[in-house]
C-alpha cells in the first residue's frame, strides 16, 4: 500500500526552544560571574590577600546563607515582576565586584590584615542580591518554559554554562599563571564585570510572564511553618538535596585551597583543573540534554551518586596512600563536573513540579531558603574542622581524609533514598494541567 504523503506527520515533536535561547546564554554569561566571583580564582585571590580557611569558608557559604531572603524577595514579585526584579538585582551585585577590582589595582606587598576580609564583605553583599533576584528565577522559567522542554531546556543551559566556564577558567588560568600577579586578578575582575553585565542583556531578551499573586509578608511565615511540618514530598525531597550537599558544597574550595598550600600546585594548574570540571559538566549536560525528559528523574540524581563515590575514593587514596596519584586529577575533576551538571538539570527540573504555578515562587524560594541556610553552614563547619593552628594558614590533611570518607557514606545512602522519588509527569499531571498554564508575555 502506496503511503499518503500529504498526510500530516502526527510523530511527537518535541517543543522549540528557539524563544529561550537569551536564557542559554544568560546561564553562560552568568556563569563567568559566578565562576571568577564565587570560584577558584575568589580563594587564590583570598589566599594571596592572607585569608585563613575559616574565611574561605565563609565566604564560600554566603551564598546559601543569604537564600532566606529569597522567602522576603518574594512579596515583590506581584509588584515588580519576574523580569524587572531579577534584572535589577543582578545589576546591583555586579557593583560589588569593584571591590577586589580594586584590591587587586592596589596591588598590596604586603596585605594588610583588613583587605580579606574586605573582600568577605564584598562577597557578602554580592550574594545579598543575588538572593533577591533568585527569587524570580526558576517560577519565571518555569512560567514560560513548556513542561515538555523543562528537563532539555535546563541541561542545555548547564552545557552552555560548562563551555563558559572552561574558556573563563583558560584564560584566566593564562593571566594569572605561577606568579598571581596583581594586574592579573584586576583583569580577571574585570572579565566578571563584563560577563555580569552581558547576562543582563540576556535577561532582557527572555519573555516575560504574569505576575505571581500576591503574598502578603504577614502570611510568609504561615507559609514556610506549613511546608515544613506537613509531611509529605516537599520534606522528603529537601532532605535529599539536604543530605546530597553536605560534601559538595565546598568541595571546589577545599581542593583548591589543599593544591595550592599543602601540595605546592601552581595556580594556574589549579585553574586548569576547574576547567576541567567544567569541562566534564559540559560533557554530562550534552549526555543527558535528550533523555531527561523522557527517564524518570530518580535516575540521574542516582548516576550524580555514583560518580561521586568515585570520585571521593581517588582523593582519599590520594591522602592516604600516595600523592603520586595527583597526575589523574584532570579526570577526578572531569567526572565531578559531569556529576554536578547531571545532578543540577534533575534538580532544575524537578523543583518547580513540587508546586502549582500560584504556589511556586513561594514553595521554591522556602525550600532555596533551607536549603541555603543548612547546606550553607557546611563549608563553616567544615572549614573550622580543616583548620590547623598556627602562624601560616595551613590544612589539617587528616581531617581532610574525614571530608571525603563522610561524602561516600552520605552517597550510598542517597543511592536508595533517590529510588523513591516519583514521575516527573505524574507530579506535573496533579500539579499544574496543561490549559492552565500561563503564556509568555512580551511586555512583562
Amino acid at each position: 500500500m502506496t503511503a499518503d504523503l500529504s498526510a500530516p506527520d502526527t510523530r511527537h515533536r518535541e517543543p522549540s526552544l528557539r524563544p529561550f535561547y537569551a536564557g542559554f546564554w544568560f546561564g553562560g554569561w552568568n556563569g563567568m560571574t559566578w565562576m571568577i566571583g564565587l570560584g577558584t580564582p575568589m580563594v587564590l585571590l583570598a589566599e594571596r590577600l592572607g585569608a585563613s580557611t575559616l574565611q574561605v569558608g565563609l565566604a564560600t557559604a554566603f551564598v546559601f546563607l543569604l537564600l532566606p531572603l529569597q522567602v522576603l524577595a518574594t512579596a515583590a514579585l506581584p509588584h515588580l515582576g519576574y523580569k524587572r526584579q531579577m534584572v535589577s538585582a543582578w545589576l546591583a551585585r555586579a557593583a560589588f565586584l569593584l571591590v577586589p577590582l580594586l584590591l587587586a589595582a592596589a596591588a598590596p606587598e604586603p596585605p594588610e590584615p583588613w583587605m580579606a576580609s574586605l573582600l568577605v564583605a564584598s562577597v557578602f553583599a554580592f550574594c545579598l542580591f543575588r538572593a533577591f533576584g533568585t527569587a524570580a528565577h526558576i517560577p519565571w522559567l518555569a512560567a514560560i518554559l513548556p513542561v515538555e522542554a523543562r528537563g532539555r531546556f535546563f541541561a542545555t543551559e548547564q552545557t552552555v554554562t560548562a563551555l563558559v566556564g572552561v574558556g573563563t577558567l583558560l584564560v584566566c588560568a593564562a593571566l594569572l599563571g605561577d606568579g598571581d600577579r596583581w594586574p592579573a586578578f584586576r583583569n580577571v575582575y574585570a572579565i566578571a564585570i563584563l560577563g555580569s553585565l552581558a547576562a543582563v542583556a540576556c535577561l532582557l531578551r527572555l519573555p516575560g510572564a504574569s505576575p505571581p499573586r500576591s503574598t502578603p509578608l504577614r502570611h510568609l511565615p504561615r507559609e514556610t511553618s506549613r511546608l515544613l511540618a506537613s509531611p509529605g514530598l516537599f520534606r522528603f525531597y529537601l532532605a535529599l538535596a539536604l543530605l546530597g550537599a553536605l560534601v559538595p558544597t565546598g568541595m571546589g574550595a577545599f581542593t583548591a585551597y589543599y593544591l595550592k598550600v599543602e601540595a605546592g600546585v601552581a595556580s594556574s594548574r589549579i585553574l586548569g583543573l576547574t576547567a576541567a570540571h567544567y569541562a566534564g559538566g559540559m560533557l554530562g549536560g550534552w549526555a543527558i540534554r535528550r533523555l531527561i525528559d523522557r527517564v524518570a528523574l530518580r535516575r540521574f540524581f542516582r548516576v550524580a551518586q555514583a560518580i561521586q563515590i568515585g570520585v571521593y575514593a581517588y582523593w582519599l587514596a590520594i591522602l592516604l596512600v600516595a600523592d603520586g596519584l595527583l597526575a589523574a586529577l584532570p579526570l577526578a575533576f572531569l567526572l565531578f563536573g559531569a556529576a554536578a551538571v547531571i545532578s543540577n538539570a534533575a534538580h532544575f527540573t524537578f523543583l518547580p513540579s513540587l508546586a502549582n504555578e500560584d504556589e511556586r515562587p513561594v514553595v521554591v524560594a522556602v525550600f532555596t531558603a533551607v536549603f541555603g541556610v543548612l547546606a550553607g553552614l557546611s563549608p563553616v563547619v567544615w572549614g573550622l574542622v580543616l583548620k590547623q593552628g598556627g602562624a601560616t594558614p595551613r590544612m589539617d590533611v587528616d581531617a581532610f581524609a574525614l571530608y571525603f570518607a563522610a561524602g561516600i557514606a552520605l552517597a550510598l545512602l542517597l543511592i536508595p533514598l533517590y529510588g523513591r522519588l516519583p514521575e516527573l509527569r505524574e507530579l506535573d499531571g496533579l500539579r499544574e494541567p496543561a490549559s492552565s498554564r500561563s503564556r509568555p508575555q512580551s511586555n512583562q
